[in-house]
């Protein structure tokens, strides 16, 4: 069975629901089961918004569980997938920095470095306060994303000097990604190029970016826009490790994992 790519965009994976979930687990629920995890242990109310929701596997999982969820994301095409896949659930276009759903919420989570989007400094504290704007007072936030501190460790550096290869079959179509990255340290800005061969095709390239943010940095602005923090940990780390729905919530706080995350309250 061949498969059919649409090449003309910015960001191919994003662009591409069906190879976004083959290189990020089509049937891992790790990150739902977290997320839902945090939101019991924190006792919040059922309203939560997902901020960058992409195909709407987390936001369907919370909704069968008893949340309201409701999705965001500013891809048309994550947003028809996850329509199509989930009709029982709501998901609406917005740009993280400034959408305006006219409601607030008791919880709001933006994983899968959806929030390094913002490149700026100016644009970090936008999506904080518009974060804070559809948060109830006392609400929870929960943010994911690449750690900057990871790439001062060994293993980081490897990523820094070696391309790193990931291949994976989506029916009969081998997909390989080839990726190399740097770092500009001036701007704080991880520079990514990807390669991506889709067999019997040529190669499509592209290159994109990621702010990086360290630790007491994201804290912040975090306290500048609002937030309390809770916890700053590295590990569990749903996003690129199985985590357990029956494990206790215990974090690691050394920060050096490839994962930065917080937990922080609306204040």
């Amino acid at each position: 069975m061949a498969m059919n790519f649409r090449t003309d965009t910015d960001n191919f994976l994003h662009t591409n629901p069906s190879l976004y979930l083959a290189f990020n687990g089509e049937h891992d629920q790790s990150m739902a089961h977290f997320i839902h995890k945090l939101l019991t242990q924190y006792k919040t109310g059922k309203k939560v918004l997902d901020v960058g929701c992409g195909p709407g596997r987390e936001v369907a999982y919370l909704n069968g569980a008893g949340y309201e969820a409701v999705g965001l994301d500013n891809s048309e095409e994550m947003l028809s997938w996850a329509r199509e896949h989930y009709p029982g659930s709501t998901f609406v276009y917005g740009n993280q920095a400034d959408f305006s759903l006219q409601q607030q919420f008791d919880a709001l989570y933006c994983a899968g470095s959806t929030f390094l989007y913002n490149f700026t400094n100016e644009e970090v504290l936008a999506s904080l306060q518009c974060f804070r704007n559809h948060l109830h007072r006392g609400g929870l936030l929960y943010l994911d994303m690449r750690n900057a501190a990871f790439f001062l460790t060994k293993e980081g550096q490897r990523w820094l000097t070696e391309e790193l290869v990931e291949q994976r079959k989506l029916g009969n179509t081998v997909v390989t990604l080839r990726t190399r990255f740097s770092i500009d340290p001036a701007s704080q800005l991880l520079e990514r190029d990807y390669s991506w061969t889709v067999a019997g095709n040529e190669p499509i390239v592209e290159h994109l970016r990621h702010r990086l943010l360290f630790p007491q940095e994201l804290a912040c602005y975090l306290a500048s826009s609002g937030f309390r923090v809770l916890q700053l940990f590295d590990k569990p780390a749903p996003h690129v490790d199985h985590y357990d729905p029956d494990r206790s919530l215990d974090f690691s706080h050394e920060m050096l994992g490839r994962r930065m995350q917080v937990i922080a309250q609306a204040v």
